[in-house]
């Protein structure tokens, strides 16, 4: 016999207030889409509006008003450094911002810094990724990449396993049949007659061979052209479309500047965003006994707003300075010799630094850009995964490609090194362990012709 009855549980539940979800918003905007939003805010809240008066204050007290009040936030982090903005110190001309769109394995591997890969995981899915064509498939057995680099085929299974479950859906198959069906798995759907057609009878497709598929399976021949059509649907080449040959122009939203003691100062680039304040007009109307009703709480209502939204502001322009001081900190062999020292890095090492979650790194460098004294880098450019060294200690990738392209330049022109001579150089030369498809891939991301091409050509 059911019987139903009322029973009290104690649990806790994150709930994602209004306020907390514009905070967490205004983190993952980049500085054009930020003035947007402000705009957009300013029109919506007429208590908030752009604070246009001069301040009255010399110069030196406005300064040290301003390190007073940096020095609220900035002394519960490491480093301690000066908060910098752009009436402090001036931004770096750049003739040309501009910058090359991430490859489908630049974005694979950003997505892995961001999901719950384990520290060994992330250079095992290193050396998955580097194998992916660009296409999206697998182009190299799992067998063949464990002999290269030492890595357990049990492992390496592991980790194409969440690899796969990455964007785009599909990615890392092995091929067709397998691309189809982690594109249906993603979906959530559950079809037991398209796992059994796709399973046991895709090659028959292949053939457009529905009436075999019909006979073998027994299911009428509408369910055959359903499944077909669902078939259709998924994308075969799930990599196609992240091409790394568009430029796309940016504006910087921080620039790392080299100061004349030889170390590296972060500003941020707060270029057309305004400064804000209470309107004074509404909060007169607020204190005025005389207003009541309706009227007086929507004015209160708008004047928390107003408070919510120029504090979660601040609070983003305070992480953005801090994730971007910890990344040059980081990374500072690279600003200073440039990429050949550029380190592997993950989002966890930079959120443990600053003291913040690893999802508010991953948000607050969402489409954020870095000017530096050698170009613009998307700032996720500096969170890199590695390959393997001799030394115990992985190599970012970017380095490595740096050495490749280093060694083809000085290599005979007349008898143009092979793929698998640049992998015997790197082992001997440098230490690093690399696979031949590998050094292929590179060259292919460094526009690098081929021996036989570049034989050809000279």
């Amino acid at each position: 016999m059911l019987e139903l009855k009322q029973t009290q549980r104690l649990a806790q539940q994150l709930v994602l207030t209004p306020q907390l979800q514009q905070a967490i918003k205004l983190l993952q905007l980049s500085q054009m889409e930020l003035i947007e939003a402000i705009e957009q805010e300013i029109k919506e809240n007429p208590v908030l509006e752009v604070e246009e008066e001069p301040s009255t204050a010399a110069p030196e007290e406005k300064e040290a008003q301003k390190k007073e009040e940096i020095a609220e936030w900035l002394e519960r982090f490491s480093p301690s450094e000066e908060y910098l903005t752009r009436e402090e110190k001036d931004y770096p001309d750049y003739e040309n911002i501009v910058k090359k769109a991430s490859d489908l394995r630049d974005y694979l591997r950003w997505q892995v810094g961001v999901s719950d890969f384990a520290r060994d995981e992330r250079l095992w899915a290193e050396w998955i990724i580097e194998n992916i064509s660009d296409n999206g498939y697998l182009a190299s057995p799992l067998e063949e990449i464990a002999e290269i680099s030492g890595i357990p085929v049990e492992s390496l299974e592991k980790v194409l396993r969440k690899v796969q479950k990455l964007d785009p859906a599909g990615i890392g198959a092995r091929d067709l049949k397998e691309c189809i069906l982690i594109q249906y798995e993603e979906k959530g759907e559950k079809d037991p007659v398209f796992e059994e057609i796709v399973n046991y009878y895709f090659e028959f497709f292949r053939k457009m061979d529905l009436r075999e598929i019909a006979k073998k399976s027994g299911h009428p021949m509408e369910k055959i052209r359903e499944v077909f059509d669902k078939i259709k649907s998924f994308d075969p080449k799930p990599g196609r479309n992240y091409e790394s040959d568009q430029t796309i122009y940016v504006v910087p939203d921080v620039h790392v500047i080299k100061t004349e003691d030889g170390t590296f100062d972060v500003l941020l680039n707060d270029e057309g965003i305004p400064e804000l304040r209470m309107s004074r007009y509404y909060m007169n109307l607020h204190g005025d006994e005389k207003v009541n009703g309706d009227a007086r709480e929507y004015i209160k209502r708008k004047i928390k707003q107003a408070e919510w939204f120029m504090k979660s502001l601040e609070q983003r322009q305070k992480t953005l300075y801090l994730v971007s001081k910890s990344i040059v900190d980081f990374q500072s062999e690279f600003f200073e010799k440039g990429i050949r020292h550029l380190k592997p890095l993950i989002l966890k090492d930079v959120a443990h630094y600053i003291g913040v979650h690893e999802s508010t790194v991953s948000r607050i460098t969402t489409n954020k850009y870095m000017g530096t004294p050698s170009g613009v880098y998307e700032m996720k450019f500096f969170f890199t995964t590695g390959v393997g060294s001799d030394y115990g200690e992985a190599v970012s990738t970017d380095a490595v490609m740096d050495l490749i392209a280093e060694i083809i330049s000085k290599e005979d022109r007349k008898n143009p090194l092979k793929d698998e001579e640049i992998v015997a150089l790197l082992k001997n030369q440098h230490n690093i362990r690399i696979a031949r498809r590998t050094v292929a891939k590179y060259r292919e991301v460094l526009h690098i012709q081929s021996s036989r091409e570049r034989r050809r050509l000279d």
